[in-house]
C-alpha cells in the first residue's frame, strides 16, 4: 500500500483530494443504483406485459439523477456537522442503588483514515468531553489506515476525559491495517485496551466488572487476538454489575450466559445512508439502539463516523451516553 511505504503521501492535497472524489463517487453510484434496480424491475415487468413498450424517459432518469444526488449531499452535510449526542436511559432492576445515574459514553466505527483526520477526531473528543461521561468506552473500528500515515490523527484521543479512564476494544477494520503497530499508539494515547480481559472499577462501594473482547478478524493474528468471552468475563472479584464490550453485536448469543447484563457494540453502522438502512436488518437482528435479548441490555451504535463515502443520509453519526437507571414502577 503506498500510505505504509511513503506516509507522508497521506497528507498531500493531492492524496485528500482524489480521497474525497473517490469516496463521494461511491456515495453517489451507490445511492444511484439502490435506487434504479427497483425501477428497473418494475419496468422489465412493464416492458414484458405491454409488448416492449417502456415507461421510462428522460424526465424519470433526470429525477433518479437528481433524487440521488440530492440524497448525497444531504448525507454529506450530514457528516459535515459532525456526530450528534444521543441520550439514552438504561433502565435495570438488577443495577446497584450505588450505581444509579452512572453514565457512558460510547464512540464507535470512527474509521480514522484518508477523510477522517484531525479536525473531525477533535470534533468528537470535545463533545465527548463536554458531557462529562464516568466511564469512555470505544468499541472498535477506530482507525482504517496504517498507523504510520495516522500517527498524528490519533493524537487528539489523548484528550479524551473521564472520570474512571477510557477503555478501547478492537474492531475487525484494526486488523486490515497492521494491529500490531496501532496498540502501542494506542496505549500511548492513554487507551485502556480490553483483549478477552477486564477491568474491576470501585464505584460509590459497588464493583462494575468492564471486559472486553477482540473482534473475530483477530483470530488469524494469534490467539490472543481470538474473542473469548468466557475468558473476558473471569475475575476474582465479586462485582455487582456486568458490561461487556464487542465490536460486532454477535456475542449477544453468549454474554448473558456468561453473566454480562449490558453489551455495547457498533459494527453495522445501521446501513450508514439509506436505502442500504433498510437492508441492514436482514444481515443484523440487532442493528441499532437500545434492545433487549432475555436479561441482556445491548445497546449498538449506528458509528461516529463513517466508512468510505461520507454519507450519512437518514443515520447520522452518533456519539451515545447511556445513563443506568432505576427502572419506573408503574402502578
Amino acid at each position: 500500500m503506498a500510505s505504509r511505504k511513503y506516509p507522508w503521501a497521506f497528507h498531500t492535497p493531492w492524496f485528500k483530494t482524489l480521497s474525497w472524489i473517490g469516496t463521494s463517487y461511491i456515495g453517489f453510484w451507490g445511492t444511484f443504483a439502490m435506487i434504479s434496480i427497483p425501477i428497473d424491475l418494475v419496468e422489465m415487468f412493464y416492458v414484458l406485459l405491454n409488448e416492449g413498450q417502456s415507461f421510462r424517459n428522460h424526465m424519470l432518469s433526470l429525477a433518479i439523477f437528481a433524487t440521488a444526488l440530492g440524497m448525497v449531499v444531504i448525507g454529506y452535510f450530514t457528516v459535515l456537522f459532525g456526530p450528534k449526542v444521543v441520550e439514552v436511559d438504561i433502565a435495570d432492576a438488577r443495577l446497584p442503588e450505588n450505581l444509579k445515574n452512572f453514565r457512558i459514553a460510547q464512540i464507535s466505527d470512527l474509521h480514522i483514515g484518508p477523510t477522517i483526520q484531525s479536525r473531525y477526531v477533535n470534533r468528537v473528543v470535545k463533545k465527548t468531553n463536554e458531557i462529562n461521561p464516568d466511564i469512555i468506552v470505544i468499541t472498535g473500528d477506530l482507525v482504517d489506515a496504517h498507523t504510520e500515515s495516522i500517527k498524528i490523527h490519533l493524537q487528539p484521543l489523548a484528550d479524551l476525559k473521564a472520570k474512571y479512564g477510557v477503555f478501547y476494544v478492537t474492531g475487525n477494520h484494526e486488523y486490515y491495517w497492521g494491529i500490531q503497530t496501532l496498540l502501542p499508539e494506542l496505549k500511548n494515547v492513554g487507551l485502556n485496551i480490553l483483549m478477552n480481559t477486564n477491568h474491576v472499577l470501585e464505584v460509590n462501594g459497588s464493583k462494575i466488572l468492564l471486559a472486553g473482547i477482540p473482534d473475530p478478524a483477530g483470530s488469524h493474528v494469534s490467539e490472543n487476538h481470538r474473542p473469548n468471552i468466557q475468558k473476558a468475563r473471569h475475575s476474582p472479584s465479586k462485582t455487582d454489575y456486568n458490561i461487556l464490550l464487542a465490536h460486532r453485536p454477535d456475542p449477544y448469543r453468549f454474554a448473558e450466559d456468561q453473566g454480562f447484563h449490558l453489551q455495547f457494540s457498533g459494527h453495522t453502522h445501521a446501513g450508514q445512508f439509506f436505502p442500504f438502512s433498510l437492508l441492514i436488518p436482514l444481515a443484523h437482528k440487532y442493528y441499532r439502539g437500545l434492545n433487549r435479548h432475555g436479561n441482556l441490555w445491548l445497546y449498538v451504535n449506528p458509528g461516529t463516523g463513517y466508512w468510505g463515502p461520507a454519507n450519512r443520509f437518514g443515520v447520522a453519526p452518533e456519539i451515545t451516553l447511556a445513563t443506568l437507571v432505576a427502572p419506573v414502577i408503574r402502578i
